[in-house]
């Protein structure tokens, strides 16, 4: 498990603005859904979280003027408004430029349904 310092590390030479963001989606996603387990890549410069069940869900990208959600099986998430981002094969990302970007019950929506796609993949 990671701890908050190791969070902050990464986050240190990032804005102020940057910084917010990612801690409003990291409370977001650990309040939101307990059994994740976080981790601090500083290779990737990400937060990732996994799941028990679902594995690698989802990760937090800081970079200098936003932070991508990203989400591990983008592609296969319901997404009407439009909202991911991204054109890979897999990975679709959500982005925020503030904090009042961050809109907490649309991002759980979104790890919801991450989490019950990686857990059907997972159990096949």
């Amino acid at each position: 498990m990671t701890s908050t310092a190791e969070v902050e590390s990464l986050l240190a030479d990032h804005s102020d603005a940057v910084a917010g963001i990612a801690r409003l989606l990291r409370r977001t996603l650990l309040d939101g859904h307990p059994p994740l387990v976080e981790r601090v890549r500083t290779g990737w410069h990400s937060v990732n979280y996994h799941d028990p069940a679902a594995g690698f869900v989802c990760a937090v990208f800081p970079f200098a003027d936003r932070v991508q959600l990203i989400f591990e099986r983008g592609t296969e998430l319901p997404d009407p408004e439009h909202r991911l981002t991204g054109s890979g094969r897999r990975v679709r990302a959500l982005e925020f430029a503030d904090e009042g970007d961050v809109d907490p019950e649309m991002v759980l929506e979104f790890l919801d349904h991450a989490l019950d796609v990686g857990a059907r993949v997972r159990s096949r």
